[in-house]
């Protein structure tokens, strides 16, 4: 059995084991010298100046770790990672004269990803996505190991192949593993989608680093995007990867990394409206349901997947049908749902916000619960790791949340801002055709641009307050919109009705009575908005009919005893069958959270009529 002796050289003469190796097996370093690169482990540098597009460096396929050549040595009852894997293990403990020695020994004894982390180290991952990623990695570790020692049983002794052995060769294949895309024509036939490449695996990480790996018939060659000096480090790009998978998968950060996430997953398989929503995302393009938000701003597709997610019934019943009358059309116009995704209406552009806000918040009450049960960070290595990327985690959330507060502050501006009679922020089924000025993308360009940005400066605590107040006393009605109206206030005071019931009863009365900041713009809804509850089209009647019979046992229940108690205010003539059912479709249909930052804590729950 072969004996681990690379602790005992220094770490230049396995360096230069390794380049004599590479020389001798044909490969081609020219233009470049392996060193140590301190902090960063060992490096690659130029020996002379490299000018943009030449080529540095070339191995030969001799010199790359396949499938195929783990096969050779272990059998065919391995794929992927842990194939890989158990030949490292093999070839650094059992094979007493394994060609690979002088790779494998300049290989890190001990990786610094959290799966080596100590527990002090690993309460840093506290209410971070890392936190449980680290022991989903050694779970996985775990079952490979159990593969690995089944499959090798004969080939590699039980006491050589432990857990311990197999997460250090596992954490250098995926720290050191390339795409088997770069030996194309040379090892098709391979359990592994993933080579081992030495020198090409030394090159340290840089972002946006123009790098070239050019796959030849006799091996791989390596060009420089941009001029590199003597002296100077040669860096690699490892693709565009977060701070999280840097450290998950290499144990390292990088400072201002651009490319720097927070991973959220939408998960909506518990809405009812599932399958139908569903239908619509697939419809709009939007596939995922994983969202990577940045410090920066949110990404693309991440507001019209939350716009669907927060689509009400009503919402859902007019798109699916527009998009199917679309389906079937053979000619004509076409309607386009991407375009329609940027606005659905003000009542939905507000729970969308709110549906990410109260996610991103409650990820940041986790973060923030974890830091305050931190001690001192410990002086270490992965301390200072797991700090930096900690702290920019803290940052991607917190910014996260203060951009939502002013979405939702732009919101309400653009409610306030609206003229009665000329602007509507209805959905488009609401509407009507009164050439009403219909989204916030029919704005002016300044305020086009303001509210798709949201770079404007934050409202000053009184400014907000204003804001709010204003917002919730025109745009929206709530049970405080009573007051607006004392006697249905006095009333209903004296009553124990459901609040949304309460609700559809003061949607009823503004309808029926002038004067309230509210009644032109529940006038022209009454006109334009139908309930797909009260069509007879069957589809409706078999979804709806339950909801309609039980709207009518309610206002069975109420009436006329509202009408015999409080003639003024519910007078029966206005208050009939058909406008309660009406009403109350309004509030389901047009329901709103908002969050109100004047307020600490404070969520209203409204109605949106605009």
């Amino acid at each position: 059995m072969a004996s681990d002796m690379a602790h005992e050289t220094t770490n230049g003469q396995r360096l230069a084991a390794f380049v004599r190796w590479l020389e001798d097996n044909g490969a081609d370093l020219g233009r470049i010298g392996v060193c140590d690169a301190g902090a960063e482990g060992n490096g690659v540098y130029a020996q002379q100046d490299i000018s943009s597009n030449e080529r540095y460096a070339y191995i030969p396929h001799k010199l790359v770790i396949t499938g195929k050549v783990c096969q050779q040595t272990l059998g065919d009852g391995l794929q992927g990672r842990a194939l890989l894997a158990a030949f490292l293990v093999h070839e650094r403990f059992v094979a007493a004269d394994s060609f690979w020695k002088p790779y494998i020994d300049i290989l890190p004894q001990k990786y610094h990803t959290p799966l080596e982390f100590d527990s002090l180290e690993l309460a840093l991952l506290g209410g971070t996505p890392v936190e449980h990623a680290v022991e989903d990695r050694r779970s996985k570790y775990k079952e490979e190991h159990r593969a690995a020692q089944r499959a090798t049983e004969g080939r590699i002794p039980g006491d050589v192949l432990t857990l311990e052995n197999y997460v250090w060769a596992a954490s250098a294949v995926s720290s050191r593993a390339f795409s088997k895309e770069l030996v194309r024509g040379y090892d098709e036939q391979t359990a592994s989608s993933e080579v081992l490449l030495p020198l090409l695996d030394m090159m340290n990480h840089q972002p946006r680093r123009r790098v070239t790996w050019a796959a030849l018939d006799s091996g791989i060659e390596f060009v420089t995007g941009t001029v590199i000096k003597a002296g100077e480090q040669i860096f690699n790009n490892y693709g565009p990867k977060s701070n999280e998978e840097l450290m998950m998968g290499f144990g390292f950060c990088v400072p201002g990394n651009p490319f720097s996430h927070f991973h959220i997953r939408l998960n909506y398989d518990k809405d009812p409206g599932h399958e139908d929503k569903q239908r619509l995302l697939a419809a709009a393009g939007i596939g995922s349901c994983d969202q990577f938000i940045r410090a920066d701003g949110l990404p693309r597709g991440l507001l019209p997947m939350l716009r669907v997610m927060a689509m009400t019934d009503v919402d859902v019943y007019y798109a699916r049908n527009r998009l199917q009358e679309e389906e079937e059309e053979e000619e004509g116009e076409t309607w386009d749902l991407r375009r329609t995704l940027e606005y659905v209406g003000l009542h939905n552009e507000l729970r969308a916000r709110h549906l990410l806000l109260f996610l991103v918040q409650k990820k940041l009450a986790g973060f923030e619960l974890a830091e305050q049960k931190l001690g001192a960070d410990p002086a270490t290595e992965n301390a200072r790791v797991a700090r930096m990327y900690r702290d920019e985690i803290g940052e991607i959330l917190r910014a996260t949340v203060e951009r939502l507060r002013r979405d939702e502050h732009e919101l309400m501006q653009f409610a306030c801002d609206l003229k009665p009679g000329q602007q509507t922020a209805m959905p488009w089924y609401a509407r009507g055709s009164n050439n009403l000025i219909e989204t916030m993308s029919d704005q002016p360009a300044s305020k086009r641009a303001r509210t798709a940005s949201s770079d404007a400066e934050p409202l000053s605590d009184q400014e907000a307050a204003e804001l709010e107040q204003r917002f919730l006393t025109t745009a929206l009605i709530t049970p405080e919109s009573f007051a607006a109206d004392p006697d249905f206030h006095e009333a209903i005071s004296q009553m124990d009705v459901d609040p949304d019931v309460t609700l559809a009863l003061f949607v009823v009365r503004v309808l029926t009575t002038a004067g309230t900041p509210w009644h032109d713009a529940v006038v022209r809804l009454h006109t334009v908005f139908r309930h797909p509850m009260m069509s007879t089209d069957q589809h409706c009647v078999d979804a709806y009919g339950e909801m309609l019979v039980e709207m009518g046992e309610i206002y069975d229940d109420l009436f006329p005893l509202l009408s015999d108690h409080f003639p003024e205010v519910f007078p029966i003539d206005a208050f009939t069958a058909e406008r309660f059912v009406w009403a109350a479709a309004v509030v389901e249909s047009f329901r709103v959270e908002v969050s109100v930052r004047s307020e600490k804590g404070c969520t209203v729950d409204a109605v949106c009529l605009l």
